[in-house]
């Protein structure tokens, strides 16, 4: 009996350590992935912007400041923008024309740890800017677009839809987990991957992507990426001339007696917010044959070739940047557009710094334009590129 009392106290003193130790880790645990749904805070930049609540079919404007339940829907107009801000610090800043989810946010009720953030992207484009966690250094946020996923730690990144679907990820800082199906590709800061429609991924690529549709000027005809068109002030017109190595731009008499204004170029449509862009880029293959208008003309804006590209400001004014090439001035005229090149040779253009020097500062690219221009003219282009991060 007295072996038997000293076996139960030993088990009893066992037992009640195990509860001591083990009941409170198991209760830890049980809680620790308990976890609360919290809104985000929403703030109206610019314009009006509507709201979708969870659970509902209308859209509603949304007030200037607002907190978003978990599964409401934002949406953005050409005129809007709009800024979110989670609990923790991390961002989203959504551009014009836009349309966001804000699929689920769920916090740890108990361990500070514990986050799950998704974001769903419709169309449009989104800054999001990652905030390290105290809690957890290695969190990501979600982001869900097209067919793909988007894990982004801690860092800044720039996600954009084509209206076509393909999604396109550039990473400033940090490191993003792309996922497409069952493959996943890793972006490392500096690099930009695309999420194309039919199921590619493509990438790591560089940041530096082309603005424009169809850069060396195949498409022509088709009207698929450019337009030509024909702008005449008085006497003959100019023309388009499409061939295998090059684009032609002509307008010539007999006797060369033409002497008032003309234009015959090709125009593409952009369309394109920059207001984010660190850099742009501008290259093309140039050549002029002939001129009989002196330089860029009188007011040194008339040039027999000349790169146009029209913008919206800040303000929302329409501005124009435009440089032209010339290769006589023989009566002087003004220049203050222009750079002169050799006669009958191909020339190569670039300029990798534009957002530098254009002022006002671009907001909206609404379209680039290449062209002919004066009285009588001879030139050509066979390349133009524009490119930008």
């Amino acid at each position: 009996m007295q072996a038997f009392a000293w076996l139960s106290l030993f088990v009893a003193v066992g037992l009640l350590t195990a509860g001591i130790i083990f009941v409170p880790r198991g209760v830890a645990a049980l809680f620790s992935g308990v976890s609360e749904s919290r809104p985000i805070t929403a703030t109206v930049l610019e314009g009006t912007v509507l709201v979708q609540p969870p659970a509902t079919a209308t859209w509603q404007g949304m007030t200037s400041r607002a907190e978003l339940a978990e599964g409401t829907r934002l949406l953005t107009d050409d005129r809007s923008r709009a800024f979110l801000r989670t609990r923790e610090g991390s961002t989203v800043l959504l551009y014009n024309d836009t349309s966001l989810a804000v699929q689920r946010m769920q916090y740890g009720r108990f361990n500070p740890a514990l986050q799950d953030s998704v974001l769903r992207l419709f169309q449009g484009r989104v800054q999001i800017g990652v905030a390290l966690h105290p809690a957890s250094p290695d969190r990501r946020i979600s982001l869900l677009a097209g067919q793909g996923r988007l894990d982004l730690s801690t860092g800044t990144y720039r996600i954009e839809m084509e209206p076509d679907g393909a999604v396109h990820l550039s990473v400033r800082q940090g490191a993003a987990l792309v996922w497409l199906g069952s493959r996943v590709l890793e972006a490392p800061a500096g690099r930009r991957v695309v999420l194309q429609s039919d199921g590619v991924i493509l990438g790591p690529l560089p940041l530096e992507r082309d603005l424009l549709r169809d850069p060396l000027l195949e498409r022509l005809t088709d009207g698929t990426a450019w337009t030509a068109f024909v702008v005449t002030e008085a006497g003959t017109s100019g023309t388009v001339t499409p061939q295998s190595t090059a684009v032609w731009f002509e307008r010539h008499t007999s006797d060369g007696s033409t002497d008032r204004h003309g234009e015959s170029g090709i125009v593409q449509d952009l369309d394109r917010d920059v207001r984010d862009y660190v850099n742009l880029s501008l290259r093309a293959d140039v050549r002029t044959d002939r001129q009989t208008l002196s330089g860029g003309g009188t007011a040194g804006t008339e040039y027999p070739l000349m790169l146009r590209l029209t913008y919206l400001d800040a303000e929302g004014r329409e501005q124009i940047w435009a440089t032209g090439f010339y290769h006589q001035n023989d009566a002087g005229l003004s220049v203050k557009l222009g750079r002169n090149i050799p006669a009958g040779e191909w020339i190569t253009f670039d300029h990798p710094t534009l957002l530098q020097e254009i002022r006002p500062a671009p907001v909206r690219l609404r379209r680039i334009e290449v062209l002919g221009s004066g009285w009588e003219y001879r030139s050509a282009v066979r390349r133009v590129e524009l490119t930008g991060y």
